[in-house]
């Protein structure tokens, strides 16, 4: 099999919170040798890429920014090609601290307030206020309503989970009746801007991840291969009962590195 271009989720497939797999450096070794691009996909938008570039650059594996694309990203560019110029956000100061150069941040709600769009991410920062505000903008605007992923719930140590942005836009939908529009994975927009950055086709592109709802409907959606490992959420029986089919099963991801051969 060959492949120019490897999409890889972070959390529970090359690392569960601050434990790294210990045959991930491996595999990034042998692609690197191989010359195969691969990029770190992350929903999470409570960190920054920077976060992350020192969390794996500290865990051994030889990377740098260009090796991280995140929801972060394409929600910029999705508002930015919407018109989105004043918008509320629900979500950590790091997700608030990418958008302000950007957009005109509105600290809280006012009826007398117009906005263009709420947007809102893993708010690990959570203050009810914050969600209270952006439902009312939500049921008395018809501003648009953009999250940066859909997933409801995080990977930490010792196989436990925390809530994730998933559930909160949940919470916000049913008291609002308004869904939000997911701009992290499974939207296939992170994807087709990673083909078109690297110059590959769908052929030549895989997407690699433990969630099936997210990291495996992510590839599905943009038609490209997608690999389920089960070294994090997902289990054979997960993945008999999903709609959302990978291309390939592996154990973890160093079983990639017979398969590419």
């Amino acid at each position: 099999m060959k492949k120019k271009l490897i999409l890889f989720d972070m959390d529970g497939t090359i690392y569960l919170g601050n434990d790294i797999f210990p045959y991930a450096k491996e595999v990034f070794q042998y692609l690197k040798k191989k010359g195969i691009n691969y990029v770190f996909l992350t929903n999470n938008s409570s960190h920054d890429i920077e976060f992350y570039l020192n969390k794996v650059t500290n865990m051994g594996i030889e990377c740098s920014i260009d090796n991280f694309y995140s929801s972060i990203e394409t929600t910029i560019t999705q508002l930015k090609e919407n018109n989105a110029h004043k918008i509320y956000v629900v979500g950590n100061q790091c997700l608030i601290n990418k958008l302000k150069p950007h957009f005109t941040i509105v600290d809280k709600y006012s009826k007398d307030e117009k906005i263009d769009a709420v947007v809102a991410g893993f708010y690990t920062e959570l203050v009810y206020e914050k969600l209270r505000d952006a439902c009312l903008y939500l049921e008395s605007t018809d501003c648009a309503f953009y999250a940066t992923n859909g997933d409801y719930r995080c990977p930490i140590e010792d196989d436990k989970y925390i809530p994730d942005c998933g559930g909160m836009i949940e919470w916000m939908r049913l008291c609002t009746g308004k869904s939000a529009t997911v701009l992290g994975k499974p939207n296939p927009r992170m994807i087709y801007d990673l083909m078109a950055k690297y110059k590959v086709n769908k052929e030549d592109t895989m997407c690699v991840g433990d969630r099936l709802y997210t990291d495996i409907a992510v590839g599905n959606n943009a038609g490209v291969d997608s690999v389920c490992v089960l070294s994090g959420e997902s289990t054979l029986e997960d993945i008999k009962k999903s709609e959302h089919k990978p291309t390939y099963i592996l154990n973890n991801i160093k079983d990639l590195i017979e398969m590419l051969d």
